[in-house]
């Protein structure tokens, strides 16, 4: 029964994630430079800080907000992965395909895995290290599509999407570290999250303005009627991370993070397909169904 509601909550973290995926993608076409992508994220924290105190709120769970110098680490721990993660695939979103992006997180999801084996020695069966096997393999032919379909990557895209799958993998190792060690809230958590990760922005968003003083930011990243983009884009964030972290309750990493990213790439990919025109090719569903086979690998067998 435990499996059944982890599994439940896996599937409403997956189309929130798809939802996010689809909107940052829409919104980085409004996107011109660095700073640009910085405000977005930085309204991004905002609303996810507020719509995490509201989920608080609807607990009713103060004690949960309380600090300690074990739930700090892990939430700055997460803080940090998150932040990370939202500027780099922000930034990516425009230089990169998009099925593609979701390979790199599949990355992540590999070392998010390695780390809870390490940490926690949550055990990894012989069906789980091959089916992550596949998945490598699926990225590598993955990087070949991008090739085709943006060209060769540079130096510092290549850079960007390092960090961004280490922030998705401490992200996500730190939702398993939270459930392991306090476990009280996930509201509380992602409240934490987000509510630091804005602080850290903050600070970032001044320092490229300092730098930076002299290129403005773009008049359709400032304009408000994309206020709701923001705000839909935040909530699914917010509901895509707080899933996640419900469901790190119930299953391990590695049921959790290959599946997850496994079945992301596929949705991926047919809203790729259908709604930002990057055409399928022999390589993207050559990758594609090796993702779906690594899927069913790891938990069929």
């Amino acid at each position: 029964m435990s499996g059944m509601i982890g599994y439940l909550y896996l599937s409403g973290a997956l189309f929130a994630g798809v939802a996010k995926g689809f909107c940052g993608k829409k919104i980085s076409g409004a996107m011109q430079t660095f700073k640009d992508c910085v405000f977005i994220n930085l309204a991004r924290m905002l609303f996810c800080a507020a719509i995490g105190f509201l989920f608080v709120l609807i607990e009713w769970n103060f004690s949960a907000l309380r600090l300690d110098g074990q739930t700090l680490g892990v939430y700055l721990l997460s803080a940090v992965g998150m932040t990370a993660f939202c500027v780099c695939w922000m930034y990516a979103y425009k230089q990169d395909a998009y099925v593609f992006l979701n390979i790199f997180t599949m990355l992540g999801s590999v070392i998010t895995c390695l780390l809870s084996f390490l940490v926690y020695e949550e055990s990894i069966g012989w069906n789980e290290w091959l089916g992550m096997a596949i998945l490598l393999c699926a990225v590598v032919i993955m990087s070949k599509y991008n090739k085709d379909v943006k060209g060769k990557i540079s130096v510092l895209g290549v850079a960007i999407l390092i960090i961004g799958c280490v922030g998705s993998a401490v992200t996500d190792f730190s939702q398993k570290a939270y459930m392991k060690s306090v476990g009280e809230s996930a509201a509380a958590f992602n409240f934490y999250t987000y509510a630091i990760g804005f602080l850290m922005l903050l600070v970032l968003q001044l320092a490229v303005r300092v730098k930076d003083a002299k290129t403005p930011l773009s008049l359709e990243v400032k304009d408000k009627r994309h206020l709701l983009a923001y705000f839909l884009m935040s909530l699914f964030l917010f509901l895509n991370t707080a899933l996640k972290t419900l469901a790190a309750g119930f299953l391990s990493s590695a049921q959790i993070y290959p599946v997850l990213q496994g079945a992301n790439l596929i949705l991926s990919g047919l809203m790729a397909h259908f709604l930002f025109k990057e055409r399928a090719s022999a390589k993207s569903i050559t990758g594609m169904a090796l993702a779906f086979a690594g899927l069913l690998i790891m938990n069929c067998i």
